[in-house]
């Protein structure tokens, strides 16, 4: 079940990720030079690979710092919730690009984006059944 503060970080992290896609867009129309989608690559791989540390990183300090009494003080962060819902975005921005043709299944970015799957899956798994259980 999502509370309040579900919501209110779901909503703050859509409008972060807004601000990130809308930098990407501009940036990409605004580079010049011969290989210009050259800049928009790097700055999704870039993105990839932030996306999995945070997600790694909170991850961990979820499972080594933060034990059953104190598990509140990171399921209910935004940070958390950003993690968990960026990751989710990049992985679904890589399936479109992989239906779109746009890059291969084939390309170096499928462990990436593959490991950007599993992050948040295993965030909204942590946050919703350890909440429903301690209901």
């Amino acid at each position: 079940m999502m509370t309040k503060n579900d919501f209110k970080y779901a909503t703050i992290s859509l409008l972060l990720i807004n601000i990130w896609t809308l930098y990407g867009f501009f940036d990409y129309y605004t580079d010049t030079g011969m290989l210009s989608g050259l800049g928009l690559l790097v700055f999704f791989i870039y993105s990839l690979l932030f996306g999995i540390g945070i997600g790694i990183i909170l991850l961990l300090s979820r499972i080594l710092y933060f034990k059953k009494e104190k598990k509140n003080k990171i399921i209910n962060n935004l940070f958390y919730m950003f993690s968990g819902i960026f990751s989710l975005n990049l992985f679904l921005i890589w399936s479109t690009a992989i239906i779109l043709k746009v890059v291969s299944i084939d390309d170096d970015t499928t462990f990436y984006a593959i490991l950007n799957l599993i992050i948040p899956t295993a965030i909204f798994i942590d946050i919703y059944r350890f909440r429903k259980i301690s209901k």
